[in-house]
């Protein structure tokens, strides 16, 4: 369920928390967010998400008569609002991040389109119909997305996916040899398999599938340069199952063959190779 009020704000809310995602957005006046013990002011166009179950106080500005419009949501509502296209978003700020939108001091697009939505919300009839309940649903998702545009998304993310794709790498480095799967690797970063398909690509120039094979032949190579063990035992060890496959990639890879690099690198006495970019 998702419901809404305008409240003419005049005491103060002490420290506490409860089991709903609750969206608060000034609309006049002023007041002061306690959240994870860091205090933010909000001014008349700014906002503050507080996921379910974080801790939160709410201490009013004498000097200025305040209106707050508070929009709570429960968790099943907040879930079944996702998409493809938003799931990151909402996965994003349910889990605390991006939660305040009070950088801007002056009016600027993105105050007034959140103070549009947030007056356009209020005066919806209170009513059990379906049709107010969607078209509070889609101002709802209005109000999260300016909020999160103006808590500075579109900057912050992309150091965020760059985190997560190298958290990934890392751990592709030390799994190669499992039978991994996009699947498989998109789960450690609780990323879904199209998306972080796409950011991986963007981050790291390669498919998920080529970093995999880029791995194990680096690992195959290292072995060759560093061992007499025998090449269809290594490629094994490697995670490769299939024998035309391993030669295939590692001659794409290094331009010759296994045989022929490690005859190469035992003729040069080099006992390890620097893995290739």
């Amino acid at each position: 369920m998702l419901w809404s009020s305008s409240v003419l704000f005049r005491k103060n809310i002490e420290q506490h928390s409860h089991n709903v995602h609750e969206m608060i957005i000034c609309l006049t006046g002023s007041v002061n967010i306690q959240l994870n013990d860091e205090y933010y002011n909000l001014s008349p166009g700014h906002s503050v998400f507080i996921p379910a179950q974080y801790s939160h106080a709410i201490h009013v500005v004498k000097s200025a008569e305040t209106t707050l419009l508070f929009a709570c949501i429960d968790l099943p509502t907040f879930d079944s609002l996702s998409t493809p296209t938003n799931r990151l978003f909402l996965n994003t700020i349910s889990t605390g991040k991006f939660l305040i939108n009070n950088t801007s001091k002056s009016v600027n697009n993105n105050t007034n389109t959140l103070l549009a939505a947030a007056k356009e919300l209020v005066n919806i009839p209170q009513s059990a119909s379906p049709l107010h309940a969607s078209l509070k649903e889609a101002l709802f998702l209005k109000l999260l997305f300016t909020h999160i545009s103006g808590a500075g998304y579109e900057e912050n993310t992309n150091e965020l996916a760059s985190l997560r794709i190298s958290k990934a790498q890392n751990w592709i480095n030390s799994n190669y040899a499992l039978d991994i799967t996009l699947a498989m690797v998109a789960q450690q970063v609780n990323m879904s398999r199209s998306h972080f398909a796409r950011q991986f690509r963007q981050h790291s120039g390669y498919s998920v599938i080529d970093y995999l094979l880029k791995v194990r032949c680096d690992a195959v190579a290292n072995l060759l340069a560093s061992s007499n063990a025998d090449i269809t035992e290594i490629a094994f060890s490697a995670g490769f199952s299939n024998l035309s496959h391993f030669y295939r990639h590692f001659k794409r890879r290094y331009g010759i063959t296994p045989r022929a690099f490690r005859q190469m690198n035992n003729h040069q006495d080099i006992t390890v190779i620097n893995k290739l970019a």
